[in-house]
Order: structure tokens, then C-alpha cells, then sequence
């Protein structure tokens, strides 16, 4: 997704139509194969591994051209300014969508396929997720990815004018419980069934407390958000099934 400014403030058309024109750009901009010269993609490329190493709250244009070893006036000369490095790097970052599995694996294992690949990217960089969201996808890699989640939901028989707004649920909640996985803390994780446990009142969350107890959360809760995606996708995905079929 493209993202808002570094104040929160939602960009405007005239940025969005900057920031597009800068992303498309730098995905046809070719790299000469002895010491590359100064270009955006080399720019970003070490912006990302910066945010990799140390994440987004250290991440600076003096930090890369520091590890580019030129000045950060050199870098605007190539990328207008951080909210610009922002989005060119996480659309470089997430790259080309993966390979569909073959076409007899049917569309719901391509959603699911498509699911596991986004979550593994999403674990590989996790400042991917504290990037604000102000718009739909603009980057030529957010957008083939978004196109590789519509395709197979397309398949599935659904109306047309539901494709959109399902793939963004997707993607959505996909993100979310990213982040919500790189957040946790696993020792509050750990500890958590065992506080629950000691103040859930019975009367007050007769049902809570009964899940609960049925799923054990005193015992061996690691915080492990991967089982919730795979059941609530997998959940969605039969209601679309459902919904496809022919009554």
C-alpha cells in the first residue's frame, strides 16, 4: 500500500500521482553490472536493509548515504525525501508476488499459497507493518501482488464487484495479525492463560471461560498467531465457496 506522510496526514493526489511516477520509474531503472552508480534502486535497496537491521524509527536519509558513503544531498537528487524512500521501499521489498501452485491445486490452495507468501514477507520485514496505510496500491510489485490474490478469487465464481473489496479483506487481515504477531511479547504470551485464568469470573464471561478452559490456555500458550490466519482464511474461504455455489 502507499502510505501516508511521516505526520499521519493522508496524501494527497498530487503526491500519490509523485509517489506512483517515482515507483514506476525505479522498477524499469537498470543497473550497470560493474560498481553501480549512485540510482534510486540502490538507494532503497540499502534503506531496506537498514530498516531489516535496526527498523523503521532508525531509518534516516543521512543513516543510508552514510552506508552508501555519499551525502544526503546526493540521495534527493534521486528521491524527493523520506516519505518517498518509505514507499519505494516497501514496494521494493515486497517484490514479485510467488508463483502460483499448478493450476490443478484449484483456486482456494492459490488464496492459500498467496496467504503463506505474504505472511512470510510481512515476518521477514517486519517494518513493513508500522508503515501507515493512506491509499490503495500504486507500486507495480503491490499492485501484481494484489492482482495474484484477485485472479483465483475471481475463479471461485464469485460477482465481479466482490473481488475487490474481498481481496482487500484479505490482504487486511493478513497485515494486522502480522503485526500483531511481531509485537507480542513472548514472555507476557507465555503468561498469559495463567493471568486469565486467575480473574476470569465465571458469571461475568460464563463462555470466555469455558473456551478457555476447552482450549487450555493455562497451559503452553506461545503466543503463536500463525493458527488463527490459517483457520480464519480457511473459514472465509468455505463461506466464498458457499456463496459461489450454484442453489
Amino acid at each position: 500500500m502507499t502510505r501516508a506522510d511521516r505526520s499521519g496526514r493522508p496524501a494527497t493526489p498530487h503526491d500519490l500521482s509523485a509517489v506512483a511516477d517515482l515507483l514506476w520509474r525505479a522498477d524499469t531503472e537498470e543497473q550497470p553490472e560493474d560498481r553501480p552508480r549512485l540510482s534510486v534502486r540502490r538507494i532503497v535497496n540499502a534503506a531496506v536493509a537498514a530498516a531489516d537491521a535496526e527498523g523503521l524509527a532508525a531509518l534516516s536519509m543521512q543513516r543510508v548515504a552514510t552506508e552508501l558513503g555519499c551525502t544526503a544531498m546526493a540521495l534527493y537528487r534521486h528521491i524527493p525525501g523520506k516519505d518517498q524512500l518509505i514507499a519505494a521501499m516497501t514496494d521494493f521489498a515486497t517484490g514479485r508476488p510467488p508463483a502460483p501452485p499448478s493450476p490443478q491445486a484449484g483456486w482456494r490452495a492459490e488464496v492459500e499459497a498467496w496467504v503463506a507468501s505474504l505472511w512470510d514477507l510481512y515476518l521477514r520485514h517486519p517494518w513493513m507493518l508500522r508503515v501507515p496505510t493512506s491509499s490503495a496500491p500504486v507500486g507495480p510489485n503491490e499492485l501484481a501482488w494484489f492482482e495474484a490474490l484477485l485472479r483465483p478469487l475471481d475463479r471461485a465464481g464469485l460477482p465481479r464487484e466482490e473481488l475487490i473489496p474481498l481481496a482487500t479483506f484479505v490482504s487486511s487481515a493478513v497485515r494486522d495479525l502480522a503485526r500483531v504477531a511481531t509485537e507480542l511479547d513472548p514472555e507476557s504470551a507465555a503468561a498469559y492463560g495463567e493471568v486469565l485464568a486467575r480473574r476470569l469470573d465465571p458469571e461475568r464471561f460464563p463462555l470466555l471461560c469455558s473456551l478457555a478452559g476447552e482450549e487450555g490456555l493455562d497451559e503452553d500458550e506461545d503466543g503463536d498467531v500463525t493458527p488463527i490466519v490459517r483457520h480464519g482464511i480457511a473459514r472465509l474461504l468455505d463461506g466464498i465457496e458457499a456463496a459461489a455455489a450454484p442453489h
